[in-house]
């Protein structure tokens, strides 16, 4: 009799596009990473397409929540985290790290919110967001730098192993 193993934890990277950009490489990046890591993975985006989405490995899904912009995309992904009830959140710059945290706080699910960003906002509205926001992220990790150890930190922080075999 073969023993039967759980499957493993199914994580989210939210990010404001899949297209040519600095976000949108990261999270293609990023998410490869922790696919080859062992992790089920869903990368959802405000809206559907562009550049980088056929870059993406076919074993990982692909939710559109069918918004124009990030920031109108928090209680749709909110649902999403309610009702798919990921084991983490990962939002891949900083407009999609703040759409992230702030879902996940309305979800009210108990569920794990990283942020991977480049540069943190400078003022205004986003800088106070951030403000408020961040503490209760289970890490920010900041700079464009090696996917894998991005993943190795974001993992971590959410209390996983660093790969599942």
């Amino acid at each position: 009799m073969n023993p039967t193993f759980p499957p493993p934890p199914r994580l989210a990277v939210f990010v404001s596009g899949l297209d040519d950009t600095p976000a949108g490489w990261a999270a293609l990046a990023l998410a490869d990473a922790l696919r080859r890591l062992g992790y089920g993975l869903d990368v959802v985006a405000p809206m559907g397409g562009g550049a980088l989405r056929a870059g993406l490995h076919p074993g990982i899904g692909q939710i559109d929540l069918v918004k124009r912009h990030t920031a109108t995309s928090v209680l749709a992904l909110a649902r999403i985290v309610a009702e798919r009830r990921p084991a983490g959140l990962i939002g891949v710059g900083s407009d999609a790290g703040l759409a992230a945290l702030g879902a996940v706080r309305l979800a009210r699910q108990g569920t794990p919110a990283a942020v991977l960003e480049d540069m943190p906002p400078s003022a205004g509205l986003r800088r106070a967001l951030r403000g408020w926001l961040h503490p209760r992220a289970a890490v920010t990790v900041s700079g464009a730098g090696d996917p894998e150890e991005a993943a190795r930190l974001i993992l971590a922080a959410f209390g996983f192993p660093g790969a599942i075999r």
